[in-house]
């Protein structure tokens, strides 16, 4: 259930036809519209408590647009939270276009890649229950490349 923090935030947001779509790797991995978050930095002040609670809508989202079956859970939350801010933008976008859909995929494999290309040579990934990781890498041990030099190498497609 949205949190009253994560309520306060969503309240005032307002649904625009003409909002700029925009991509975001980290956290999200996919994209959303200016309306929907106009200011990511004041989003980044809320706490992390309510924070997650709003991406979990994306998160849900997300699943929707890849026709995706909810969870009871994931569609309960959904359900709820509509109720609550029925004017949040997020869902006024549950069916996309065909360019937005387009540029989901994109920004999806874009975010893996990013990843991939970051902690790949991870000698040890741990995701946590919050979403968190941690990767280990073992910088003793012969490296064809410096993490640096491969992430500059898989920026630059090289």
């Amino acid at each position: 259930m949205l949190s009253n923090g994560a309520i306060d935030y969503l309240r005032p947001l307002t649904f625009d036809p003409g909002a700029e779509r925009l991509s975001c790797m980290i956290p999200m991995g996919g994209i959303y519209w200016a309306d929907e978050i106009p200011d990511f930095r004041a989003l980044m002040d809320v706490p992390k408590s309510d924070r997650d609670l709003i991406f979990r809508l994306f998160s849900i989202r997300f699943k929707l647009w890849a026709g995706d079956e909810l969870s009871g859970d994931d569609q309960s939350y959904w359900d709820n939270a509509q109720r609550l801010v029925p004017d949040y933008p997020v869902f006024h976008r549950v069916d996309i276009s065909d360019n937005d859909r387009a540029a989901q995929t994109a920004a999806e494999e874009d975010a893996m890649a990013g990843f991939e290309a970051l902690f790949g040579d991870a000698d040890e990934l741990t995701v946590n229950e919050d979403g968190s990781f941690n990767a280990t890498f073992d910088l003793t041990k012969d490296q064809p490349k410096s993490l640096w030099q491969r992430f500059l190498a898989w920026y630059r497609g090289t």
